[in-house]
């Protein structure tokens, strides 16, 4: 959909190549181990795509990997173009990247009159500012960048445990919705962690708790806030081989500011589709 505001969700990130185990693919062939290679992956995602043209190569055994990939987005509130290269020993991987975004419906508030973070940035406010059909409140564009550790396991047949810990600097307004964690806060540098744990069948794909923790920037200080859903993956059989559906939902309760503008929703939901090709 991340960064990676509308970027497909960082767990996207663990889809891999399948390999024909039997005459069929497996249907969790996304949660396998990433092979190495030339591949293209393109994700649809509601509201726009995603192209992802990537290279990954063997360091000392099957095991041991880096790759460097470039992609480019295009969706109803924004687009992007990002570069990144990552180095995967054994089940811990490095990355970072760097990327360039313009959000062509940017929405950006004032402070509260009482003290409060932000004015007019409640959801039912949101969608009187920016309706689905009508103008546009502003525009904004910005450099970002960002330095990620994952952890990513297959502890045994039925079950991969997944956790990534990010750090993302980006220079956009103060008092922005972010089109992607679905909430409001400043630029400057955000500290991201989601953890999942999928529990996963080669005839059904697989389904894991998801929990995320985010430390926002908000009027010189940093905020945290945790959301809870679940993520489910599966493939989805459109083609012979290699194409993935991604479902992840993510809920906040209480929190007035929380949730997805694009489809006026208290919740966040990512429903994403994914081709691979094999270059």
């Amino acid at each position: 959909m991340r960064a990676r505001p509308l970027a497909l969700l960082s767990l996207l990130s663990l889809t891999v190549c399948g390999s024909l185990a039997r005459a069929e693919q497996r249907r969790d062939w996304v949660l396998d181990n990433v092979p190495v290679g030339n591949h293209l992956f393109v994700d649809y995602f509601g509201t726009g795509a995603q192209a992802t043209l990537e290279h990954r190569g063997p360091i000392y055994g099957d095991a041991n990997s880096y790759a460097l990939n470039v992609s480019s987005l295009i969706s109803f509130p924004a687009g992007q173009v990002q570069a990144t290269a990552s180095v995967r020993v054994l089940f811990l991987e490095l990355g970072g990247s760097l990327g360039y975004r313009s959000v062509w419906r940017n929405m950006s508030f004032e402070p509260g009159d009482d003290g409060e973070y932000c004015k007019g940035c409640n959801a039912e406010a949101r969608r009187d500012l920016d309706p689905l059909f009508g103008s546009t409140p502003s525009t904004d564009a910005y450099p970002f960048a960002e330095g990620n550790v994952s952890l990513y396991a297959l502890l045994n047949e039925h079950m991969v445990f997944g956790s990534l810990f990010s750090a993302h600097y980006e220079d956009g307004l103060a008092r922005s919705y972010d089109n992607y964690y679905t909430n409001i806060h400043d630029g400057g540098l955000m500290l991201i962690s989601e953890t999942s744990l999928f529990f996963k069948h080669r005839d059904w794909g697989g389904i894991a708790p998801y929990v995320q923790i985010l430390s926002l920037p908000r009027a010189g200080r940093h905020e945290t806030e945790v959301a809870w859903g679940f993520n489910a993956v599966t493939r989805l059989g459109l083609i012979p081989r290699n194409d993935a559906l991604f479902v992840s939902l993510l809920l906040r309760p209480q929190d007035e500011n929380y949730g997805q503008h694009s489809y006026y929703l208290p919740l966040r939901v990512v429903i994403a589709y994914r081709l691979m090709l094999e270059l």
